[in-house]
């Protein structure tokens, strides 16, 4: 056996402990993030064994899962063993992935460190689309760069892998910007086989855009929202909104290593924990390489055409000066022709890798710059950056030995940085919660109202948390939120809609004629419809 293979391997076997951990931790403390409820509800829909009214979300996931759920294996286990998977194969596609331009070792420590960043831990095995859609996303741009330097027809999988990372997340339709740069970079295409690996793509897509149609009698759901996320449009009641451009920024060092806590909320939101005293130095590691690659190629600019120079520089200021302040689609459009300014005045100057340098840090800015332009800043959002990040790691391992001299200590160095990397994993790892009161408490209500009335599936039941209890009770739940800024608007659809039961926090408070409380225990209430 190789020694790639072995090396390969070990990282399996790491990321499986690891993804193993996660499901533990994740099944004491259950669901409670709201989209993840939705998928949930969209595969008992698929499967046939319960009701959505959110099907315009993006159909891959629930779909595997309703596979699952048809075969028996209906519960919140499902989803975290799925998303355990997808955390495996993202892990190892970025090894692979690395393996284009470093040895072993160095892809080993920069797999590691995309794994072992407490931003990927928090949402691993959550549920939420963000894992497996990075997972596909590194997939999809591993074949494109293998369809480029080995064989062309890895474009019959770069294609319809990218597809299938879009309809896991349809914000990883961005990834087409790095994929689009390595065709134009490819000396010798061939439309042939991109051209088929497209329809591949489309013919993926086709299932769906006919589900998509027969229930939303639209193909394409997504365009609204593409549309709306473009104009960045939300207002200040949005529980994520947040004006700050430099907020992705800012929490960076939390991204790659926080402190843990025991609060589930600090948690999945590692930027409210806080960064941990390694986040620091790991930020420095990377910070100093990539400034050393920079140092270290500065020569190939010498007797560079001055026109080539200025176009360049150009567009570097004006994607400094837009950062944040416009729509992120225009910001897209700049970022590619910046990259194709790089390509155009370093082309056949011998600068090796020069493709797969450019697909990081485009795939970096485009992501950065469309969640930073956006209102609503969620840090799960911004896990896309995270293997450009991994990539790096080993860049500057490289960097920094070749600056120093290590020689044969660069090993050495690749394995300080990984265990530097699962030490903070570990560490992160074992200060999560092992239970979450609130989810007890809204299965527990959830349960009483099953025994209570043997024949709810026939009435009417409302909740401030409708997806959730649309899966504990496994029939439709409808969404009545009171809004402090709107009160108005919720006693109009309330008491158009008069819910047999209204399920709710008792922190929302709401006054509600005509119905009494028949439970109340751990802060939720269900209250009932009294008879006329």
């Amino acid at each position: 056996m190789s020694f790639d293979k072995k090396i390969f391997i070990l990282l399996a076997l790491i990321v499986s402990i690891i993804a193993w951990k996660l499901v533990t931790i994740q099944s004491n403390l259950g669901v409670y993030y709201w989209d993840i409820f939705l998928y949930l509800n969209n595969a008992l829909r698929m499967a046939h064994l319960g009701s959505s009214d959110t099907l315009y979300l993006p159909p891959l996931l629930p779909a595997i899962l309703s596979v699952f759920f048809r075969l028996g294996f209906v519960g919140e286990y499902t989803i975290f063993i799925v998303g355990g998977v997808f955390y495996i194969l993202a892990a190892a596609g970025m090894y692979l992935l690395l393996r284009l331009r470093f040895d072993e070792i160095e892809s080993l420590a920069g797999a590691l460190t995309f794994a072992s960043s407490t931003l990927v831990l928090a949402w691993a095995v959550t549920g939420s689309t963000d894992i497996p859609a990075i997972s596909l996303s590194i997939w999809a741009i591993y074949f494109t760069l293998l369809a480029k330097r080995k064989d062309k027809r890895f474009y019959y999988l770069a294609f319809p892998v990218a597809m299938a990372a879009f309809l896991t997340r349809y914000t990883s339709a961005l990834i087409i910007i790095p994929i689009l740069l390595v065709i134009i970079m490819d000396s010798k295409p061939r439309f042939r086989e991109i051209t088929k690996g497209i329809i591949l793509g489309i013919l993926l897509y086709s299932p769906f855009g006919l589900f998509f149609y027969r229930n939303l009698k639209n193909p394409l759901p997504f365009l609204g929202q593409f549309t709306e996320t473009a104009k960045g449009s939300v207002t200040a009641i949005n529980p994520g909104y947040n004006p700050d451009s430099l907020y992705y920024l800012r929490h960076l060092p939390e991204y790659l290593s926080a402190l843990p806590s025991d609060n589930y909320m600090l948690i999945i939101n590692p930027s409210s924990a806080g960064p941990s005293p390694l986040a620091y130095l790991i930020v420095a590691i990377i910070l100093v390489g990539v400034i050393l690659h920079i140092i270290h190629n500065r020569t190939i600019l010498d007797g560079v055409e001055t026109r080539r120079l200025g176009v360049f520089l150009l567009l570097s200021i004006a994607l400094i000066v837009i950062f944040g302040r416009i729509s992120y689609a225009l910001a897209e459009v700049l970022i590619f022709l910046w990259a194709l300014s790089i390509y155009w005045l370093l082309k056949g100057r011998g600068l090796d890798n020069l493709d797969i340098n450019l697909v990081m840090v485009t795939w970096f800015l485009s992501f950065l710059y469309m969640h930073s332009f956006h209102l609503v800043k969620v840090d799960r959002y911004i896990i896309p950056i995270l293997p450009a990040l991994a990539y790096a790691m080993p860049l500057s391992i490289d960097e920094i030995s070749q600056t120093l001299n290590l020689g044969h200590g660069r090993r050495l160095f690749s394995i300080l940085v990984m265990v530097l990397m699962l030490s903070s994993a570990t560490y992160y790892m074992w200060g999560m919660p092992h239970d979450y009161p609130i989810v007890d408490a809204e299965r527990e209500a959830a349960q009483w109202l099953k025994t209570y009335d043997p024949n709810y599936h026939n009435k009417v039941i409302a909740s401030d948390r409708g997806p959730a209890f649309t899966w504990y009770l496994k029939d439709y739940v409808f969404t009545r939120r009171i809004n402090e800024n709107n009160s108005e608007l919720f006693y109009r659809l309330f008491y158009k809609l008069k819910p047999d039961y209204y399920i709710y926090w008792s922190t929302s408070k709401p006054r509600i004629y005509g119905y009494k409380v028949i439970y109340n225990r751990n802060g939720v209430i269900i209250a009932e419809k009294i008879p006329p």
